[in-house]
């Protein structure tokens, strides 16, 4: 059951509940496990499971000029964390006034229309005006209303905690194969079709050219291996990503585009997701079209292989929450 969605505080039932609040952006490996023990903790006090995160994120108001690219879309957030069995998540609106909240005003506002029994928290945890607020100050606000504060810590991979920050990093560098163990999931872009310079046709490799739908995370320049959702269709169509400046033609503006294997389609206005496997190679400069266009070939016969050796299980199943989105959420108004 998709959880149910709601847009403000006044919209939640007068009902108990155990709660955890965050961004969650990219709800990774670290953000399943404390939603895991959020949810053990509804179950053991019999009260529904709550989300509480927001939109935009706290550094795109606080921040604009600095905040960092995002994980993945609200839509997509919201589907991740239903998909990992909570009830219900409440998505606020976060500006500038919400930002001037005290700690003790916010958690006011929380206990009057969630009725928490309990918190569950990451050992980082801070909220309220300039983040003045830490665990120490929610466990003295549990005293006061009456519910208590489980401290969740962080989760790590090799050593390093796996956090949002890590992640974008490794996107950004093309480490998508680790990105995508920290995730649990391959990373995910999805965007819209527009028209290009149909290039890619005359070399013999047809591309879709993506427009983002969100401020995503992009990949480091190169060739990948992918898959794609078109539309969210419950099949994935095997294909070869290019993210770059194509500079054999000497092009300023940086492209996504993507190769389908095997299939010719009209992709244009259509809406695609797109899986990233691995990468193959950096971004290259090429003395001539018919080099290029070798490379390309070699790059498809690399990423055939690749594919046909991914194995069952493939993709993991967290990964269908994003390419079932029109199933992600209910909205608590029906």
């Amino acid at each position: 059951m998709p959880a149910l969605l709601y847009r403000a505080l006044s919209e939640l039932p007068r009902q108990p509940h155990a709660l955890t609040i965050g961004n969650f952006d990219g709800v990774h490996r670290g953000h399943q496990y404390l939603l895991g023990r959020l949810r053990e903790r509804a179950a053991e006090q019999a009260v529904r499971s709550l989300v509480l995160t927001f939109d935009p994120l706290p550094a795109e108001v606080l921040r604009p000029q600095e905040a960092p690219p995002r994980l993945c879309t609200l839509e997509e957030r919201v589907a991740l964390i239903g998909a990992c069995y909570i009830d219900a998540v409440l998505v606020l609106q976060f500006d500038e006034e919400f930002a001037r909240q005290t700690p003790e005003a916010f958690i006011e506002q929380v206990v009057r229309a969630a009725a928490p029994v309990e918190l569950v928290v990451g050992d980082d945890f801070r909220f309220g005006r300039g983040r003045s607020g830490s665990v120490d100050t929610l466990r003295e606000l549990g005293v006061h209303y009456g519910f208590d504060v489980t401290v969740v810590p962080r989760v790590d991979l090799d050593t390093e905690p796996i956090s949002s920050t890590r992640i974008r990093e490794l996107v950004s560098a093309g480490s998508i194969e680790i990105a995508a163990e920290l995730l649990g999931r391959p990373y995910s872009l999805t965007g819209d079709v527009i028209e290009g310079h149909r290039r890619g046709q005359l070399l013999g490799y047809p591309t879709a050219n993506l427009r983002l739908i969100d401020r995503l995370a992009v990949p480091a320049d190169g060739i990948y291996v992918v898959q794609v959702s078109i539309d969210g269709s419950p099949g994935l169509l095997p294909g070869m990503a290019y993210i770059g400046t194509r500079p054999v033609f000497q092009d300023q503006q940086r492209a996504i585009e993507v190769h389908l294997l095997d299939v010719t389609l009209d992709l244009y206005e259509r809406r695609l997701t797109v899986l990233f496997v691995r990468r193959l190679r950096g971004d290259m400069w090429f003395p001539s079209v018919d080099a290029l266009i070798e490379q390309m070939k070699a790059d498809e016969r690399a990423t055939r292989e690749i594919l046909a050796n991914l194995g069952e299980g493939w993709p993991p199943p967290l990964t269908w929450a994003i390419l079932n989105l029109a199933e992600g959420a209910v909205s608590a108004d029906g």
